[in-house]
C-alpha cells in the first residue's frame, strides 16, 4: 500500500535533502507535490486525497497552524 504525501517546506534545501531521503529510504511513500508557503500547501491539500504531510511547523510570515483557520 502507498502512503501518499505531500512537503511542505519553505527552504529549497530541506525539501531536497527530504524528497531524496524519502526516495531513497520510503519506497511505499508516494510524494504527491511539494509547497513552499501556506498557501500553495492549502491548494495541495485540497486536490488530493492525502495519508500524511511532512509539515514544517515555523515559516516566514505563517506558521503551519495557520493553515486550519481556513
Amino acid at each position: 500500500m502507498k502512503i501518499r504525501a505531500i512537503i511542505v517546506e519553505d527552504e529549497a534545501l530541506s525539501r531536497e535533502i527530504l524528497r531524496n531521503y524519502l526516495g531513497k529510504y520510503c519506497p511505499n511513500v508516494e510524494l504527491l507535490g511539494e509547497a513552499s508557503n501556506i498557501n500553495e500547501a492549502y491548494e495541495l491539500i485540497q486536490q488530493h486525497e492525502l495519508d500524511l504531510v511532512f509539515l514544517d511547523v515555523e515559516m516566514p510570515f505563517e506558521n503551519a497552524f495557520d493553515m486550519l483557520e481556513k
